[in-house]
């Protein structure tokens, strides 16, 4: 007799649907000041570099009685021309109480939609201005960006830079009258007061100072060997954060990069659950350049996770 169990698997169109921008939003706010104050928990996030890919795992905790998750995945670049996701991720749900591998739940949903959600709470925490927009990447990630600013912000002008016109770009294009396309990033960067940065490159795409005001959200330096923005332009701007101060300063590239110019920097970087816990840490002054720069944490998902179970009362 086989003892195997068929364990469920959630899937990504379960996931989408449950999260609208402002449900998704709600959550990462609460995990993020939940995680300052000592509520949320996570092990040390584990990146395995292999050149311009990487695998990665991590286990977490969104609150004290929550489940536990372990999430682990890879990116590999070279899927662009497989068809296959550049991104993979796979989810384990442990039971709060026995422990016990309860169910799996699809990561690739999870990672767009709390790393969306997350980087719209920073940017709304930190822009000064959102009149002109814009998102350099076209990716899933950057598409879902470009969506989420829209539905947030309502600006004036959306510059999405894309290297190639995929179908959901030109799909964006077309849905949205603000929304144009880009090949030139100088000045697209010169003219926008609030950029998100979503590439899968690990050299620098952003070589120059932005104009004053500008806020960068930067998803795609999530490892040592990805430095998104150069670690020069970092190192000039007024304020730095991230969704964890200590482990952006030894995970992003961009960080890394920028400590190396500026050393002082390490007693700089401000994580975003202080931030939220006391906005008076943030932006002081319109003309402030800001950097905030995500690598992704296990108590992200872990939230979606445990609103997921508790939307769906299982």
């Amino acid at each position: 007799m086989s003892n195997e169990v068929s364990l469920p698997l959630i899937p990504a169109n379960a996931v989408e649907q449950a999260f609208p921008l402002e449900i998704a939003m709600e959550t990462q706010r609460k995990v993020f000041a939940a995680f300052e104050r000592g509520d949320a928990v996570m092990g040390k996030r584990g990146v395995i570099p292999n050149g311009s890919d990487a695998s990665f795992a991590y286990v977490a905790r969104a609150s004290q009685n929550g489940p536990t998750i372990v999430k682990f995945g890879s990116v590999t670049n070279s899927n662009a021309t497989r068809g296959l996701p550049v991104v993979q991720a796979y989810i384990c749900i442990l039971d709060p109480v026995t422990g016990t591998l309860k169910s799996f739940i699809d990561g690739e949903s999870v990672t767009r939609i709390r790393t969306t959600a997350a980087s719209m709470v920073a940017a709304q925490a930190l822009a000064a201005q959102s009149k002109t927009i814009a998102v350099i990447g076209a990716g899933l990630q950057g598409i879902a960006h470009a969506r989420a600013a829209i539905e947030l912000f309502s600006p004036e002008s959306l510059i999405l830079v894309a290297r190639t016109l995929s179908a959901d770009a030109k799909g964006l294009e077309n849905e949205f009258p603000q929304v144009r396309i880009s090949q030139d990033l100088d000045e697209t960067i010169g003219a926008a007061d609030l950029v998100f940065v979503c590439t899968n490159t690990i050299n620098p795409v952003i070589t120059k100072a932005p104009k004053q005001g500008t806020t960068i959200i930067s998803i795609g330096s999530f490892s040592p060997n990805r430095e998104e923005i150069a670690g020069s332009v970092v190192a000039q701007a007024d304020l730095i954060f991230g969704d964890d101060s200590q482990t952006i300063q030894s995970q992003s590239g961009s960080v890394i990069a920028a400590i190396k110019e500026n050393p002082e920097l390490e007693n700089k970087v401000v994580s975003l659950g202080s931030l939220l816990n006391n906005p008076a840490l943030g932006r002081t002054a319109p003309d402030q350049v800001i950097m905030y720069f995500s690598v992704g944490l296990g108590i992200q998902d872990a939230a979606i996770v445990e609103k997921y179970l508790e939307l769906e009362n299982l």
